[in-house]
């Protein structure tokens, strides 16, 4: 399915994308028009441009299948265009790129349906592994599982943790210099505490 776009007032009565998206995943059997099943969300939270929940269906004997619905929001309240909210909606099942999901809702889901959910269930688990690291702190050494090569041609593994007025910079162990790392909490890294951090000399 692509996106589907909307004004404030289309997304009437609800004000956030989330309270939104939890309703469009929450529905009764209708046996009437052909549908034995209905759907809930256990749990559900907008992060990093997607709606993540926790969906259980149900029917007439109990809890059937428990599984992870990702929608793709766009959320711009003060668009001057009448398209405030948009967003795409999947499946766990489909594949999708998206790996910010928490914990929370990941320990809710019941076996994956297929291959790809599962896979996509590790890669959360993964970032999650990731960023549940402690941060690095000042007097902390940082090395990189592999070296990074600078624009000046400087290649370094190591880089010292130091307090410069209210940031928190990096500095290259060989020559002191500060740099910047991108997306440095998605990289394989470990932290040396000052204590048996080796001196730079």
């Amino acid at each position: 399915m692509g996106w589907l776009f909307m004004s404030r007032d289309g997304m009437a009565p609800f004000a956030t994308p989330q309270a939104y998206l939890d309703n469009q995943c929450t529905y009764l059997p209708d046996p009437d028009r052909g549908r034995t099943t209905g759907l809930r969300v256990l749990k559900s939270t907008v992060r990093s441009g997607a709606y993540y929940a926790a969906c259980q269906s149900y029917d007439a004997d109990g809890p059937r299948e428990t599984f992870a619905i990702i929608c793709l929001v766009k959320w711009n309240p003060a668009a001057r265009s009448s398209e405030a909210f948009g967003y795409k909606d999947l499946t766990e099942t489909m594949g999708p790129y998206n790996y910010d999901c928490p914990a929370s809702i990941l320990d809710l889901l019941g076996l994956p349906g297929n291959e790809h959910a599962a896979q996509w269930r590790e890669h959360c688990r993964q970032r999650l592994a990731l960023t549940a690291r402690r941060k690095p702190s000042p007097g902390d050494m940082l090395v990189l599982a592999e070296p990074l090569t600078f624009t000046d041609g400087q290649s370094e593994r190591s880089f010292r943790v130091v307090q410069s007025g209210h940031k928190t910079i990096l500095c290259r162990v060989s020559d002191g210099v500060g740099v910047k790392i991108s997306r440095l909490m998605s990289r394989a890294w470990t932290i040396v505490p000052p204590a048996i951090a080796p001196s730079a000399s």
